[in-house]
């Protein structure tokens, strides 16, 4: 009988060590979680609106810049202002002149192809970032007005979104005002280079691309199709598939 008291107590008092063990524990959590900024399970993370918000971001912005390139630095192309080719809304950059070998240069500036990413990323953005989904979860969230900007460098597309969010649960409050992402494109560098052709055709009325890629040392590849009555540019780096093309409209010979 005696053995089996002892037993017994010993018993309490592991059970009483175990359970001061793990109360040590859980306030240590705690504390370290103010501390050092680590995170309990069912607790909010910092990360979780910044990794969806960058997400998206990579998620919307390559499509735009990759169509905007397609089609000749425009989204939108309204009747008369393309060519449909290989079912790609192409646009024209320079326009005919009647009886002139020479063209109308459209003037694309790198302000209205910056515009035109800023307007369909952030509609692509306001689809993309699901806010809704942190507050079903029990995360008090608020999130004030959108503005994209967007930077279009030579080789390097800044894709920024200013926008104050807020987040809370419990003692813990994550705020952001400001996310980017950089998308490796030589949009910049390509559209320098439809510059120079477009000038050379609306001055001269005919660019010659093998002298030109010659004096860059195979910098650029261009490539200059016929079909009737136009001139099709389409252009890229050596080191990058990115496609950059454009019209240059001709004028019907008289039959």
């Amino acid at each position: 009988m005696g053995f089996k008291t002892k037993r017994g107590r010993g018993q309490v008092s592991g059970f009483t060590i175990l359970g001061i063990i793990i109360v040590a524990v859980v306030v240590l959590l705690f504390f370290l979680r103010g501390q050092l900024g680590i995170v309990l399970p069912g607790s909010l993370k910092s990360t979780d609106i910044i990794e969806h918000v960058h997400e998206c971001l990579k998620e919307t912005a390559p499509e735009y810049i990759e169509r905007l390139g397609r089609q000749g630095g425009y989204l939108s192309t309204p009747e008369g202002t393309f060519r449909p080719y290989e079912d790609v809304p192409v646009s024209y950059l320079c326009y005919s002149i009647e009886k002139q070998p020479n063209c109308r240069n459209r003037m694309l500036t790198l302000e209205d192809m910056q515009k035109e990413l800023a307007n369909a990323i952030g509609k692509g953005l306001d689809t993309c970032i699901d806010y809704g989904s942190f507050r079903k979860r029990g995360y008090d969230l608020s999130a004030g007005q959108m503005d994209i900007v967007v930077e279009i460098g030579k080789d390097i597309t800044r894709v920024t979104m200013k926008q104050s969010i807020r987040m809370t649960k419990g003692d813990v409050v994550v705020s952001e005002e400001e996310f980017s992402e950089n998308f490796d494109y030589p949009l910049g560098r390509l559209y320098d280079v439809s510059q120079e052709i477009v000038n050379v055709e609306a001055t001269a009325g005919e660019f010659d691309q093998m002298p030109f890629m010659l004096a860059h040392k195979g910098e650029y590849i261009i490539d200059k199709k016929r079909p009737y009555p136009d001139k099709l540019y389409i252009m890229q780096t050596k080191d990058s598939p990115y496609v950059f093309q454009f019209f240059i409209e001709g004028e019907p010979t008289a039959t």
